[in-house]
């Protein structure tokens, strides 16, 4: 009967579903981190194109994040885990260096010629592009894949 704190029972934390511990906690699984700065990066290239009015300035900044997100994530991992998911190092390293670097070097080496003039390899500036999208939407999947693939672990 007293005021004496030792005599209280300890507060019950609610307790989530079986799997949903490992989705809602973003420290123990860093894909689903990766995923939303990957989204995060669409975001910010969408809205550079939106208010950034010089085209070649906008497009500078979105290649500059499409450059450095894939190398922090690659170092991020790296440091984290090592190359445990080689298979998605695999498809963030293809986006980096067949597009994301080519890309940005190639509108960089060329400041004020139209994009719409300009190839690497002999590809077309906007066919390289194109693909490039599709190359991004892989990284994304094999992102997304990552994550499910440590939290099933982690579940069992």
């Amino acid at each position: 009967m007293g005021n004496d704190l030792n005599e209280f029972e300890p507060l019950q934390v609610l307790s989530c579903p079986k799997g949903w511990t490992n989705f809602l906690d973003m420290r123990r699984n860093a894909f689903l981190g990766y995923l939303l700065a990957e989204v995060i990066v669409i975001v910010l290239v969408t809205m550079s194109f939106k208010f950034i009015p010089e085209r070649q300035v906008a497009a500078t900044v979105a290649g500059v994040l499409f450059v450095g997100l894939p190398l922090g994530m690659m170092t991020w991992e790296y440091r984290r885990a090592g190359l445990e998911q080689m298979a998605w190092f695999v498809a963030v390293l293809q986006f980096w260096t067949v597009f994301a670097l080519p890309i940005l070097g190639m509108r960089l080496a060329n400041w004020g010629v139209p994009f719409e003039e300009l190839s690497f390899l002999g590809i077309p500036g906007p066919v390289l592009h194109q693909w490039s999208s599709k190359s991004y939407m892989v990284m994304m999947v094999f992102t997304l894949w990552g994550w499910w693939r440590t939290s099933r672990v982690r579940a069992d």
